[in-house]
């Protein structure tokens, strides 16, 4: 697979679930009825008692069948440091994904007015990735792609995805309040030490971006 093909994605946590993503090569798929916007899979208008019974059925079928990776298009937002990596205690994941397995999300600011559904069952994953892949315009600083997957195998609650050649993880940015050290991140790295940059952020001096901290010194 060429890198013209994959895409630089990343992916916040807080520092527990990210050493133990990097330690086990693997990352968590959240469920649609585990997500934290309400309006999943309900961006239509669905005022009418019928239609939004039918959503809501769709909805609750699907979480049993289908699941997502969430994902950034950048790191550098202070918003998402603060609300996904534990504020800035965390961790970033950044990673090299296949280009065709990313959802950009849409975002919009009423909702749609008319709702349709599949005309097939053929075509029902087609129109939940289409519905999933819109959201109200006031997430829209998330800058969000989604990995759309099929629920597997559980382990204990959970289901996950391991890294492989199609997720590729290519750095670990550390929160600037993280207590994580050099040491036990190389530890969980193990064998790939050599492939991840890993750095510590700060607040830029000149913008409101979270930017890499240059004095490596100040990170033991």
């Amino acid at each position: 697979m060429s890198e013209t093909n994959m895409r630089r994605v990343y992916h916040f946590v807080n520092s527990e679930f990210g050493l133990q993503n990097v330690q086990r090569r693997r990352l968590k798929i959240s469920t649609l009825l585990g997500l934290n916007d309400p309006f999943e899979l309900l961006s239509n208008n669905i005022q009418d008692k019928q239609v939004r019974s039918l959503f809501n059925i769709a909805k609750s079928v699907f979480d049993k069948r289908f699941g997502i990776i969430c994902f950034s298009n950048s790191s550098r937002s202070p918003v998402q440091w603060a609300h996904y990596a534990d504020r800035n205690k965390g961790v970033c994941l950044g990673f090299d994904v296949r280009a065709d397995f990313l959802m950009d999300i849409q975002y919009i600011a009423e909702r749609v007015s008319e709702a349709s559904f599949p005309k097939h069952p053929d075509h029902a994953e087609e129109w939940m990735q289409k519905i999933l892949s819109t959201k109200y315009s006031q997430w829209e600083y998330e800058g969000e792609s989604r990995c759309f997957l099929n629920l597997e195998s559980k382990v204990g609650d959970f289901y996950f995805r391991s890294f492989d050649s199609n997720i590729v993880l290519k750095e670990v940015q550390v929160g600037f309040h993280s207590e994580i050290t050099r040491a036990q991140l190389a530890e969980k790295l193990g064998d790939l030490s050599e492939s991840v940059t890993c750095f510590k952020v700060r607040p830029a001096f000149g913008s409101f971006h979270m930017v890499r901290n240059e004095n490596e010194s100040l990170w033991k």
